[in-house]
């Protein structure tokens, strides 16, 4: 009989793989924008986990993890191919390896567990959530970084879990979801294997409700007075102008008169409703408006007719470096000292890596020339009325870095302004991605981010990650071109006050190591 059940099982395995790693990418891919279905992030990883608990090959494991892994990548950034195929399918292949160590690792340590203790069970499942935020940690900074999409982001139109993240940055998050999985799938093995006549304590999956007790606590810091008595203070009205400018026409000197045409007129019509400040988005004007002296005197002319401020996203030229950078045009003043350049640039996009070691990489890589990087965070001073606020500005996907945020608030910002340009990515996915981000930096600093898109996602989240004002068009798209007014507000409370992520920064993450290490040494000295 046990002969016969191992034939079905091997039997059984390819199936098995294959039907575990669809659904484990399929689950992950849909908690993610632009599908936003946020609670597969809890169950994501119980079909693959399920499959390791059966025992199969590590062949067959080991390729139902890769191909689950890859696969899902490949779909969530499917947009990058519209700038670069061969380097999507290089930077997928990367991204999936990281996810894929975590479930080989998972897939060794998770069966074996489950014979010892339950205080050795809890420190697997501990040091296996911990070792998923350390490798989410890795996978922002090896090889230049690229953080995008950590598991916390699945959560980015539910902010009832995000608010721990005020305390912990977006790994607390991350370690949440993951441990529930891992007690989800404890479950189901508890389910099967059940013994009838067991003592009642025995019927009960502690590690299941464990992993519930902690979701539930997490989602408790929603009940703090502050998020649903906020006392809201105005800041000002903003207009938003989207020009939607195609990147080709960007770079043609044929097209510069259309592009500020464009801008002035939109700018004109936004201006007539009433506003305090406009925004434009990154490195939207075709010349930059320091080193192009009719570029700044153009813009300097626009703003003293409109007489109110500019902020912007623009370029700047000191000497032999070009600078991408957010800078504020006075009506009175002109442009103002210090404008803010940024500080993580692009890899292949604004820099070649290693490219004066490697010279013969420029040859490959369509962009003429390297930017240079800025150096601190400065924050802008916006005056309106008798107030001077703080602006705390990130350019294109530095908001996908949090340690950029916290450093602008920590230089005093009391706000944050993302000033991008998603449309080099098409009409897919790309804009609400970078947008799920923002989110996070916003209850992590406890700061308002208003955001302006050339195409989109332009808009503004309040400080606990509700999204308060999105751009859309008629058919309720934010790919469109136009603007519109929005009112920026925040919470009196933390008007002069940092979140305690801001004050500590990531200590998360050595508690993570801790528990990797104990669950480690744990295993390493008790008995099976």
């Amino acid at each position: 009989m046990g002969h016969g059940g191992a034939v079905i099982s091997r039997g059984m395995s390819g199936f098995a793989a294959v039907a575990g790693g669809a659904a484990t990418a399929l689950l992950y891919v849909v908690a993610f924008p632009p599908f936003n279905l946020a609670e597969a992030a809890y169950i994501f990883a119980v079909p693959l986990l399920g499959y390791s608990l059966v025992r199969p090959s590590m062949v067959a494991y080991g390729a139902a993890v890769f191909g689950s892994s890859w696969l899902s990548w490949i779909v969530l950034i499917w947009w990058l191919r519209h700038v670069t195929f061969f380097g999507m399918l290089l930077l997928t292949l990367i991204l999936g390896l990281f996810t894929t160590v975590w479930y080989l690792a998972a897939g060794k340590v998770l069966p074996a567990m489950l014979e010892r203790s339950l205080g050795l069970r809890l420190a697997g499942m501990a040091g296996l959530a911990g070792s998923w935020v350390l490798l989410e940690f890795l996978r922002g900074v090896l090889f230049t970084g690229f953080p995008w999409l950590p598991l916390a982001a699945s959560q980015w139109n539910r902010s009832a879990l995000l608010q721990i993240i005020s305390y912990t940055g977006q790994y607390g998050a991350s370690f949440v979801l993951i441990f529930f999985n891992l007690g989800c799938v404890i479950y189901i093995r508890h389910l099967v294997q059940r013994r009838a006549g067991a003592e009642w304590w025995e019927r009960i999956c502690w590690e299941f409700y464990t992993s519930l007790f902690l979701l539930l606590g997490v989602v408790a810091f929603m009940l703090w007075p502050g998020f649903f008595q906020p006392d809201r203070q105005q800041l000002l009205r903003v207009a938003i102008v989207q020009p939607y400018v195609n990147q080709p026409e960007k770079w043609d000197p044929a097209s510069a008169e259309r592009i500020m045409n464009t801008l002035e007129r939109q700018t004109l019509l936004l201006h007539s409703l009433g506003s305090d400040l406009i925004v434009w988005p990154e490195s939207v004007t075709p010349w930059p408006i320091r080193g192009d002296e009719r570029m700044r005197t153009w813009t300097e002319d626009l703003a003293a007719r409109l007489g109110q401020p500019m902020l912007m996203g623009n370029m700047a030229v000191e000497g032999k470096f070009w600078y991408n950078i957010v800078c504020l045009v006075s009506p009175v003043l002109g442009l103002i000292e210090p404008y803010y350049a940024k500080r993580k640039l692009v890899p292949f996009g604004e820099y070649v890596p290693l490219g004066k070691w490697l010279p013969f990489v420029r040859k490959i890589v369509p962009i003429e020339g390297d930017f240079a990087p800025g150096k601190g965070a400065p924050t802008i001073p916006l005056k309106v009325g008798d107030r001077t606020l703080r602006v705390g500005a990130l350019i294109c996907y530095e908001d996908v870095f949090p340690h950029l945020a916290r450093e602008s608030v920590r230089s005093g910002a009391d706000f944050l302004f993302v000033a991008t340009n998603d449309a080099w990515y098409g009409e897919e996915g790309a804009a609400h991605q970078h947008a799920a981000h923002s989110v996070l930096r916003a209850v992590e600093t406890r700061r308002p981010v208003l955001r302006s898109g050339n195409a989109g996602w332009s808009g503004w989240i309040d400080e606990y990650g509700n999204i308060r004002q999105v751009l859309v068009d008629g058919k309720g798209s934010i790919y469109f071109r136009g603007g519109a007014v929005v009112e920026l507000s925040r919470d009196s409370k933390w008007a002069l006050r940092a979140s305690f992520y801001v004050r500590y920064g990531d200590w998360f993450l050595l508690i993570c190591l801790a528990f990797l290490a104990i669950a480690a040494l744990l295993f390493r000295f008790s008995p099976a």
